[in-house]
């Protein structure tokens, strides 16, 4: 037979009865609240959108003004440069006396000339870095458009463009020459002098907006400053379509329970303005954590309102039970708590009860105490030990200056991510003028270059990426999940911080490096260490080689 406590006879329902209308009130709270933030949500990345839309369409418009002002200068240079073609006269292609009083006047850095053949590839250029870009699969849309103008006026003077590789502002003019390829010529503007609006688009301040991002249709930044975007960014992109001057075509992705949401979409001139050959792919960061963090604070502050009411209910029920309960209850939770108390009930057999209970317990505690003492002693001794294991650890495998990993600890990391079936890039690098100025300066200068270039290498990586000092005056840096081609980039702008060191220091010594960068594919440990070495003194012989060049024709 179950038996029941008395107070659950007299008050259980009751006490059910206000337990279900609170959880019902917290469930409505919670609805209310979360309608309300979907609602603030929603208006905040249509408000967003709206914002960054008539920003655009305002820049173009500036934009169109700048490019009026160059368009007769470009014709006429079009035409000059034609006709120097023509004659073979490619030293002085560029005659015309504006060209360079603009250059003077730095309002255009450069001036080139292409020639592009009827599949849209630049088969002759002074601007190598376009040698061989093939315009109809970059800017298809573009390429098609220029075809068809071409095709009944022969010329053509573009609006201000941005080149595909470096996002530098440019003008272009087009020319149709006699065996049916295209003469181009481009002027490159100084970008102090032209409203780069897609690179400024961070002036843009909107509810939560965090950071506002631009690329171009080859997911190049217009800035400097903004994050690269990785594969499934570029994923992301490649299946929306473009919005023409209105942004309507976007996708939503959010992370960290919709406290942080990413907008993207591809947005481009509309109507007449389509002769403008840019777009700009835009990705926008909207913070919502702090509205996230109110609305849980309200349910957590509704909860502990309805917790107080139902707990200030149930005190009246015990009070009422401890009436009708006293000399039992007051025994059976001295018990339950463990506590030492005499409770004279003038109950023989109760006290008589306490006072054994009573005697248990003062000596159980006693020698709880002492277990206890004993195994704070033991925890204190693992604790020593711990300490001591993680010190030779580190010791073991950590470089005391740089406090990065050394060889050994690398090989620990390799095992890692080669086990999880990561990709990677390696650069081995080696500080040529490491003993020249050991030997020349000390010990202190040679090991604050070394921490400089720590330092660089640290600015320039990510913190997924890792940095090990592998040697006196070697390196080895992993950067993960990136291909050969952007880890090239990464290589390019730590050169360029060193240059800038280099320029800029007036330390007593240069930074000189040499590198030698391997693409994981499935390499033994051994042997990336081996070949991303044996790449990186393959550089540095050159630099030997050409050395001894230089002083032999001295």
């Amino acid at each position: 037979m179950n038996k029941k406590r008395l107070k659950d006879l007299l008050f259980s329902n009751s006490f059910i009865i206000m337990v279900i209308l609170g959880i019902i009130m917290i469930i409505i709270i919670s609805v209310t609240e979360n309608i309300l933030f979907r609602h603030l949500y929603n208006s905040t990345i249509k408000g967003s959108i709206a914002s960054i839309s008539r920003y655009y369409n305002n820049g173009i418009k500036y934009l169109e003004f700048h490019s009026s002002n160059y368009e007769e200068i470009l014709s006429e240079t079009l035409d000059e440069a034609y006709s120097n073609y023509k004659k073979n006269n490619r030293q002085n292609i560029f005659s015309i006396p504006e060209i360079k009083f603009l250059k003077e006047k730095q309002i255009i850095k450069n001036v080139n000339y292409y020639i592009i053949d009827k599949n849209g590839i630049i088969i002759e250029t002074d601007y190598t870095n376009d040698l061989g870009l093939n315009l109809s699969l970059r800017v298809p849309e573009y390429w098609r458009n220029l075809k068809k103008k071409l095709e009944n006026d022969k010329k053509f003077i573009g609006k201000i463009s941005f080149e595909v590789k470096t996002n530098n502002p440019r003008i272009y003019g087009y020319k149709v020459m006699e065996n049916g390829n295209i003469f181009e010529v481009g002027l490159l503007l100084n970008e102090k002098n032209i409203p780069n609006f897609l690179k400024d688009i961070s002036v843009i301040k909107f509810n939560f907006i965090e950071g506002i991002y631009t690329y171009n249709n080859s997911y190049i930044p217009f800035s400097s400053d903004y994050p690269l975007l990785d594969n499934e960014e570029k994923d992301i992109f490649s299946k929306l379509k473009y919005s023409d001057g209105e942004i309507k075509d976007y996708i939503i992705k959010e992370k960290s329970d919709g406290k942080k949401v990413y907008i993207y979409f591809k947005w481009r001139p509309s109507g007449d303005e389509k002769s403008f050959n840019f777009a700009a792919l835009t990705k926008v960061e909207i913070n919502f954590s702090d509205i996230v963090k109110v609305k849980n604070y309200l349910i957590y502050i509704s909860m502990l309102v309805i917790g107080g009411f139902i707990l200030i209910f149930a005190m009246v029920i015990g009070y009422n039970s401890r009436k009708v309960e006293k000399p039992l209850i007051r025994l059976i939770k001295n018990i339950e708590n463990g506590k030492v108390e005499e409770v004279e009930t003038n109950v023989l057999e109760i006290d008589t009860l306490i006072k054994y209970y009573s005697h248990l317990v003062t000596t159980l505690s006693k020698k709880i105490s002492e277990e206890e003492n004993e195994l704070l002693n033991l925890k204190k001794k693992f604790e020593m030990i711990e300490k001591e294991k993680e010190l030779l650890y580190d010791m073991a495998l950590k470089d005391d200056l740089t406090k990065l990993f050394n060889k050994k600890g690398s090989i620990k990391v390799f095992q890692k991510i080669i086990s999880n079936k990561e990709s990677f890039c390696v650069i081995y690098i080696s500080l040529d003028n490491y003993k020249s100025v050991l030997e020349q300066h000390g010990k202190n200068e040679a090991n604050e270059m070394i921490l400089e270039l720590v330092g660089i290498i640290k600015k320039t990586i990510r913190d997924r990426d890792f940095v090990f000092r592998i040697g006196e005056e070697e390196f080895l840096i992993v950067l993960r999940y990136l291909n050969l081609e952007i880890t090239q980039k990464i290589l390019k702008r730590l050169v360029d911080f060193v240059k800038k060191f280099n320029i800029t220091t007036d330390k007593v010594y240069k930074i000189s490096i040499s590198y030698g960068l391997l693409e994981y594919s499935g390499q033994d440990i051994e042997s990336i260490f081996i070949d991303s070495k044996k790449r990186m003194k393959e550089m540095k012989d050159k630099k030997k080689e050409l050395l001894r060049r230089l002083k032999n024709n001295d």
